[in-house]
């Protein structure tokens, strides 16, 4: 009885001992009291009152065994209400990091919403601009196209006008100048008549003046015959080209005078045109100037040379000069007093082309005559 009183006061001191709580000083006083007096009572057998110790002792290391109970609780309440608010702290730390992050991310997405919206309003409003444009630009068009469709009807209509008059323009033509030419040549036909008529005429004459002025009639005609018959040949109908004209002139003289190889001729014509207007007027002073040559510059059966010329001076004058080396005028002559007809002739056929003719005594006879070119 005595070990078993012993083994349970060692083990209460020992947990007593062992608690981590710190025992007030009273109740470690009354605990050795108590442990005392149960060694005591259970050294003097007194089995009882040790028992009744023991019971105190065990009341009272159970009343510290359940402060230190109740103290571990709540410590460890205690100890899970600070970890408890620590988590929750924590979470809510967490969960506020969390609603900032996801407030961020809203924002965020709203920033980027709004950016997504403002370039799509904004490639509306520019694909909406450029439809607006491209409408335009095609309403322009259509309207332009219109336009020109209108325009290049008109233009057809015009150009077939233009075509329909460009063809009676070229019937016109061709009737204008058929017309001319049979003007041309019924001109020359009738001056040949003339010239047959004064010719058969002449042969009724036994008066040999008037068988010469009809003879050198004959001549005027014949250098007028030769230019209508040149308009007549001609592609052009208004010009003469009087290198061609000149030749015809001189071989025809020759044959009316039959001069053979007698009298030369030297001829030095520009390649020059001219119109009725002029060619007539040069035509009867070439006839006048190489008939007066023929007839009064070699006498019996002399030989000469005539020599004509027409060249261009400085592109604005024309000059003709027709010379012989015959028998000259006489010293007594002067071209302004004198009134034979071919002087006369020559003069008022240049006067009609505003030219200035002159007559000078060199070796022979020299007439130059210069004319404006138009």
């Amino acid at each position: 009885m005595r070990i078993l009183l012993i083994l349970i006061l060692s083990v209460g001191f020992s947990a007593v001992a062992h608690s981590q709580q710190p025992v007030k000083p009273s109740d470690s006083v009354r605990l050795s009291i108590f442990s005392q007096k149960i060694r005591a009572y259970s050294t003097t057998k007194d089995y009882s009152s040790a028992l009744k110790y023991l019971k105190q002792y065990q009341h009272v290391k159970d009343s510290i065994l359940e402060v230190y109970k109740q103290q571990q609780i709540s410590a460890l309440q205690l100890r899970y209400q600070t970890v408890k608010k620590d988590l929750e702290a924590k979470s809510k730390e967490k969960n506020i990091n969390l609603l900032i992050g996801q407030n961020s991310l809203r924002n965020t997405n709203i920033y980027q919403a709004r950016i997504i919206r403002k370039i799509t309003i904004g490639v509306i409003m520019t694909i909406a601009f450029l439809l607006a444009i491209s409408f335009l630009q095609y309403r322009l068009k259509k309207q332009a196209n219109l336009r020109l469709e209108n325009q290049q009807d008109a233009i057809n209509q015009k150009n077939n006008a233009l075509e329909h008059l460009s063809k009676q323009k070229d019937t016109l033509l061709e009737e204008k100048e058929l017309l001319i030419k049979e003007i041309h040549h019924r001109v020359k036909n009738n001056l040949q008549v003339v010239i047959s008529l004064l010719n058969t005429q002449s042969a009724y004459l036994n008066d040999i003046k008037a068988s010469e002025a009809i003879r050198q009639s004959q001549h005027r005609m014949q250098s007028i015959s030769l230019i209508h018959q040149k308009l007549y040949q001609s592609e052009s109908r208004a010009l003469i080209n009087m290198k061609e004209y000149t030749q015809e002139l001189v071989q025809y003289l020759q044959q009316s005078f039959e001069t053979g190889n007698r009298i030369a001729f030297k001829l030095n014509i520009g390649d020059i045109d001219l119109d009725v207007l002029r060619a007539v007027p040069i035509g009867l002073i070439l006839n006048e100037a190489i008939t007066n040559s023929l007839k009064h510059a070699f006498p019996a059966d002399a030989v000469g040379q005539i020599a004509i010329e027409l060249k261009c001076l400085k592109g604005k004058l024309l000059k003709l000069m027709v010379t012989d080396d015959g028998m000259g005028l006489p010293p007594e002559f002067n071209i302004d007093i004198c009134q034979s007809l071919g002087i006369n002739l020559m003069k008022g056929m240049c006067k009609q082309i505003s030219g200035q003719i002159a007559m000078e005594n060199e070796n022979g006879l020299y007439i130059t005559i210069e004319f404006p070119v138009s």
